[in-house]
């Protein structure tokens, strides 16, 4: 029993970066959104679907990063890491999105069919692609992050930014 919450505890610290990092992303995403559409009287509810897609974000990546594919290049530069992760991590986003977007529809609609054609023909694709742009540009920026602290180590990185001041000076 202890070996499970031992377990457990280790994936949350594992997930928790991500999901913060996501948390606030996806409300920045969110809040930008609510005030864009505010201006034409529209209000979007926002704060449960950002946290929620933040969860669903972090653990997804959680699961991707254990993926063979996306850690092919250990040895390599880290902009081929960076770029491979960032790729795969963009798709994902997109996907989670998609679905995010059909799952609002089909509530509304009662049916995953109507969903389907409306999302397919009534979405405002620009404002979703401006979306998944900034939302790739935020993961390239997770992703260059993540790739440095395994690099350069959290202790290391810990100093950098949060040690005695003039730490960074005499290196």
């Amino acid at each position: 029993m202890n070996n499970i919450f031992g377990h457990f505890g280790k994936s949350i610290r594992e997930l928790l970066p991500a999901f913060i990092f996501f948390f606030v992303m996806f409300h920045m995403l969110s809040a930008s959104r609510a005030l864009i559409l505010k201006q034409y009287g529209i209000l979007v509810p926002s704060s449960a679907m950002a946290t929620i897609g933040a969860l669903i974000m972090a653990k997804v990546l959680f699961l991707m990063d254990k993926l063979p594919f996306l850690n092919l290049y250990p040895r390599k530069p880290l902009f081929c890491s960076v770029i491979v992760k960032t790729v795969a991590f963009s798709i994902a986003a997109v996907l989670l999105f998609l679905a995010e977007e059909m799952l609002r529809i089909g509530i509304k609609t009662g049916s995953l069919s109507v969903a389907w054609e409306r999302l397919t023909g009534d979405m405002n694709w620009p404002a979703f692609c401006l979306r998944h742009i900034w939302m790739s540009l935020l993961i390239l920026v997770y992703c260059s992050t993540v790739e440095l602290v395994r690099v350069l180590g959290t202790g290391k990185v810990r100093m950098i930014f949060f040690g005695k001041a003039g730490d960074h000076e005499r290196q």
